[in-house]
């Protein structure tokens, strides 16, 4: 009496596993941002009047401005963590791709860094804006140089890493791939500095463009480190060269 191993079963063709992130992530995080925008800084102006009651919105100072920037900034990544771990049950670090670089060396990334910033004020100095842009009008003393300075090159770029190269980037590449990745980051990278930049559409082209290579480096890269690395870089330099021709022009004390 002879036995035979059963006919093996046929392969079932196993539908690819879902992306964990989709548009309403997207809608999530937009409606928790706008709600933010929009009530931090009443609740701001509230428990600073404890000092100041007379304190107006309009009337703070580029330090105050600099401190509420600073809280919102943490705010978004604070709510982006609990997308990522609490709802999502996700590593952070993974899931911004906080990975170490092996495609491009520090020294290149600083370089970068610092060409991106020297090309955008080569570039912006043939479009003057008709006034100066908001930014500038803050800058206007020593104190505000520094406090601007110490939160551009040591925080912001961390914070605004996470938020568009870290979380957005890898949901919109989740979507649509880096087809909608890297151009989508980028604008809205440009989006959050208009108000810094009203009236310099030179500028705010430009700080498009510094987006779209902060993305492309992002997806070539598969990390956020350089992107960021390369953010430091281009905001030291930039902050270096208006520091030094204020000081230099107007004198500033």
């Amino acid at each position: 009496m002879s036995y035979s191993l059963p006919d093996p079963e046929p392969e079932v063709e196993r539908p690819e596993p879902q992306s964990s992130w989709s548009v309403v992530d997207l809608i999530v995080l937009g409606v928790f941002s706008g709600m933010t925008i929009l009530f931090l800084p009443l609740t701001f102006i509230r428990l600073w009047r404890i000092f100041d009651p007379d304190l107006k919105l309009s009337e703070l100072t580029a330090v105050d401005q600099v401190l509420l920037q600073g809280v919102m900034n943490l705010v978004l990544v604070g709510f982006i963590a609990f997308l990522i771990k609490v709802v999502h049950g996700q590593g952070f670090l993974k899931t911004i791709h906080w990975f170490p670089n092996h495609n491009f060396s520090t020294g290149f990334l600083i370089a970068m860094g610092a060409t991106l910033a020297i090309s955008v004020l080569i570039i912006s100095s043939f479009f003057p804006p008709s006034e100066s842009p908001p930014i500038e009008k803050l800058l206007s003393s020593r104190t505000a140089v520094y406090t601007f300075a110490i939160f551009g090159i040591g925080l912001a770029p961390l914070f605004e890493e996470i938020i568009f190269r870290g979380f957005l980037f890898k949901v919109l590449f989740d979507i649509g791939g880096p087809a909608a990745a890297v151009p989508l980051t980028a604008g809205l990278f440009a989006l959050l500095h208009i108000p810094q930049l009203w009236g310099s559409w030179a500028g705010i082209a430009m700080i498009f463009v510094v987006g779209y290579v902060l993305s492309l480096v992002r997806q070539r890269s598969n990390s956020v480190i350089p992107s960021f690395i390369i953010h430091t870089a281009y905001n030291a330099m930039l902050f270096g060269v208006f520091a030094l021709s204020t000081f230099i022009q107007k004198g500033v004390r």
